[in-house]
């Protein structure tokens, strides 16, 4: 029988930001998202890490980081959460993600740092060295992360190289939506997945109750 799938938010359970799930099936920790809440200017802002482990121990702790796309409510907590909490296991993104994610970062940065003197935060040098780190992957894209774990990208519209991620652990399976679109437009088309049977489904609701 397989074991049940613990689900954790670790930020955005109940508002918008700071995007972060936890999902744990099959004995694997799999962290969806790394993002910065943008109403805060204190720990409020990053997600609840500290619920999973001390800094330094986040590698013993989670098995693959999927970031969705670069919006810093979905990224902006990254070079945090590799640098000062020691992450250095499988970090995926796509390619695009990867190009524009620490151009966001290191704007962000100079806001927080050099405009409003925040010292607690992560330096030009660690978000280098954070995206040094990670793996790409393409749309369509099924990459084995390790002997027990893989991950399918999906095409999720919403911005230039947002993915929705099918992640499997021996029977078990997660489809992550991340923020997706659809309604094409001029730039980009809509989310489109194959006919798949996850075991749980993660969706993003910020329109749940609008017909889209």
């Amino acid at each position: 029988m397989a074991s049940d799938i613990k689900i954790v938010p670790l930020g955005a359970g109940q508002d918008v930001g700071r995007s972060c799930i936890l999902v744990s099936m099959a004995g694997k920790n799999i962290m969806f998202d790394c993002g910065m809440h943008m109403g805060y200017q204190d720990d409020r802002r990053f997600p609840d890490f500290s619920y999973i482990c001390q800094p330094g121990g986040a590698t013993d702790v989670i098995d693959c980081l999927i970031i969705s796309h670069f919006h810093l409510d979905h990224c902006g907590s990254l070079p945090y959460f590799t640098e000062k909490f020691g992450y250095n296991g499988p970090l995926i993104m796509t390619a695009p993600t990867r190009a524009i994610a620490p151009l966001l970062l290191e704007d962000y940065r100079k806001i927080t740092v050099d405009r409003y003197g925040e010292t607690d935060f992560f330096t030009t040098q660690q978000i280098k060295t954070c995206i040094k780190k990670v793996r790409t992957i393409r749309v369509h894209e099924t990459i084995q992360v390790d002997a027990d774990i893989s991950v399918k990208c999906y095409y999720a519209g919403h911005v230039l190289g947002a993915g929705m991620f099918l992640v499997k652990v021996g029977s078990q399976s997660v489809l992550y939506t991340g923020d997706y679109n659809m309604t094409p437009d001029r730039h980009l088309g809509c989310a489109w997945v194959d006919r798949c049977n996850p075991t749980v489904l993660i969706s993003e609701s910020t329109y749940a109750t609008t017909i889209r």
